[in-house]
């Protein structure tokens, strides 16, 4: 089974704090483990948010599918703020593959947040995702699937 990365970049424009989106990639991998390892470049798969570094000059948006069909990035303003955001069109595939983090550390304060890793209509690739998972597993970080309602029940 082949696994797509799909890598939208949007980029800051010079003397603004508006971004453009400059770049949308999609990579080909032959197992979701290596595409996994390229996932992982830019993107954490532990802690309180998703992208490596602060994404003050550049904001990236991935996700891995079984499909190559391109998925649509969007820039848009957050609410009740001057910043921008950068996210990919919502999942139409029948499962998705999360990680959730959860903080409850009373020094740290309470953090939650559900990060989508990868969307795909195929068990077998659910079933990569949990066994690849399993090594990142802690007290904070957990994996599970969304499974999609059909809506014509």
């Amino acid at each position: 089974m082949k696994y797509y990365l799909h890598r939208a970049v949007a980029n800051k424009l010079k003397g603004t704090k508006k971004f453009k989106i400059t770049e949308y990639t999609i990579q080909e991998f032959e197992s979701f483990k290596k595409a996994l390892q390229a996932f992982m470049k830019d993107f954490l798969i532990e802690g309180d948010r998703d992208q490596k570094g602060f994404a003050t000059e550049k904001k990236i948006a991935m996700r891995i599918t079984t499909t190559k069909k391109k998925i649509r990035a969007r820039l848009y303003k957050l609410p009740l703020s001057q910043y921008q955001a950068l996210a990919l069109n919502p999942p139409t595939s029948k499962y998705r593959c999360c990680r959730e983090y959860l903080e409850t550390d009373p020094e740290y304060g309470m953090v939650h947040d559900i990060f989508l890793i990868l969307e795909t209509n195929y068990q077998k690739a659910c079933d990569d995702f949990l066994y690849e998972m399993k090594k990142y597993e802690d007290k904070r970080n957990s994996f599970f699937i969304e499974i999609k309602e059909d809506e014509n029940v």
